[in-house]
């Protein structure tokens, strides 16, 4: 009996979401009240709770995380929304294998009916970047399950909208194919990172009708930026990339009758894609960078008590441009920062293997590379004597600058020895 009145109690706490067009505009409802995300894409882990009341604290509502975190955002009073599998042509699922599709949908019944019921949950989202690499025939193939997924995760749950979620590339290519055949997804959840810029323009020319979230935007990614003439891509500094984060949700969030709101990328600090700093808008101890300081600005209208420390110039062997050294020089590097409330800054300085030509995509799984010992002969204000190694190849040099009240800044280059 006890346990009939526990579920009882969990059934009637999960939130009645539900999407409704009102004098042109789109709106996410919750409980009947106007419930516009400002969220964050958050990593479960050890961190996960401290970063959850960070971004509470920046005035963030909702996270893109695991499950597992569901509890811990009701216990925030935020949301999240949960993410069901989805089989990608580029790691090898065969949706005309029935052994493989009775797999996943397994997979997906289990998961939905574990968490429908939770107070915390705001929506469902059918996969990640499904069609990342795909055909257009292995495209039309996935949005085919996709719109059986829909019609079977409505079947088991009223309560929560269902989208899935595509990237750049796959919004270009196949968003006319995915409206056409899954008219049972509620919106659609769109990455995108420099292209944001574009996204009205990009939705209205693919006759695109219903609302979208913006699931992922952050800096400009790795495949959007200049190369170094070896071909490694040079990342922007993390100033330059708070105005990106600011530049993007204002293009294509703020003020937009068609979106729902929007997920940040990425409120964590140990994420390694390409580099360990490049979608971070943390570092690795903690500190956050100037990006977690434009959002708190934007979601909460409140300007932040303590500012990140600016970036201003990289330079490597005299160069502001990736400069080729012979293999085992030693070569001077400086950086030039300032803080805007008049902080002490210390910089820091390390050198590492350069693996930002990993052929990863789509966010996959990638390994990162720890600091050279030794590499750093020595540190004084803001220079530093770089020992390269001995062994030609690529390489990367990174500068931190910290203001001692837990902002940072971070710039890097790429550097090839010779």
């Amino acid at each position: 009996m006890r346990s009939i009145g526990l579920l009882l109690l969990c059934v009637a706490a999960a939130a009645q979401v539900r999407l409704v067009e009102r004098g042109g505009r789109w709106i996410l409802e919750r409980d009947g009240k106007p419930y516009f995300v400002k969220g964050a894409v958050v990593i479960g882990g050890e961190e996960s709770g401290r970063l959850l009341d960070e971004l509470k604290r920046a005035g963030g509502n909702s996270a893109r995380t695991s499950p597992r975190m569901l509890d811990a955002l009701a216990q925030r009073g935020m949301t999240g929304f949960v993410g069901l599998p989805v089989g990608k042509a580029r790691l090898g699922f065969d949706y005309s294998d029935p052994r493989q599709v009775a797999k996943l949908e397994e997979q997906l019944r289990e998961t939905v009916l574990q968490y429908k019921d939770h107070p915390a949950l705001l929506l469902w989202t059918i996969g990640n970047e499904p069609n990342i690499g795909s055909t257009r025939e292995q495209a039309r193939q996935s949005y085919a399950w996709i719109e059986k997924a829909a019609r079977m995760v409505k079947s088991m749950d009223g309560r929560h909208p269902v989208i899935t979620v595509v990237g750049d590339g796959e919004m270009r290519e196949f968003l006319r194919d995915l409206d056409e055949l899954c008219p049972s997804l509620d919106a659609v959840g769109l990455n995108a990172y420099h292209s944001i810029h574009f996204l009205r323009e990009e939705i209205r020319e693919r006759g695109w009708k219903r609302p979208y979230l913006i699931t992922e935007f952050g800096p400009r990614g790795h495949w959007q930026v200049i190369r170094s003439a070896w071909g490694m891509p040079v990342e922007d500094t993390s100033t330059e990339k708070a105005l990106h984060y600011r530049a993007s949700y204002l293009s294509a969030v703020a003020d937009n009758p068609q979106c729902l709101g929007s997920y940040v990328f990425l409120w964590y600090g140990q994420h390694h894609e390409k580099t360990h700093t490049w979608y971070n808008m943390f570092l690795a101890d903690g500190s956050r960078t100037a990006a977690v300081d434009v959002m708190e600005e934007i979601w909460s209208g409140r300007a932040p008590r303590n500012r990140a420390p600016e970036i201003l110039a990289l330079q490597a062997a005299g160069r502001f441009q990736p400069p080729t050294v012979k293999a085992g020089a030693l070569i001077e590097c400086k950086v030039a920062a300032r803080d805007p409330d008049g902080d002490a800054l210390r910089v820091d300085w390390d050198l590492r293997v350069d693996v930002a030509d990993h052929p990863n995509a789509g966010g996959d799984r990638e390994p990162g590379t720890p600091p050279i010992t030794g590499s750093i002969v020595e540190a004084r204000g803001w220079t530093a004597s770089v020992r390269i190694p001995a062994q030609p190849g690529h390489y990367r040099l990174f500068v931190y600058v910290r203001d001692g009240k837990g902002g940072a800044a971070t710039a890097n280059r790429p550097i090839r020895a010779e």
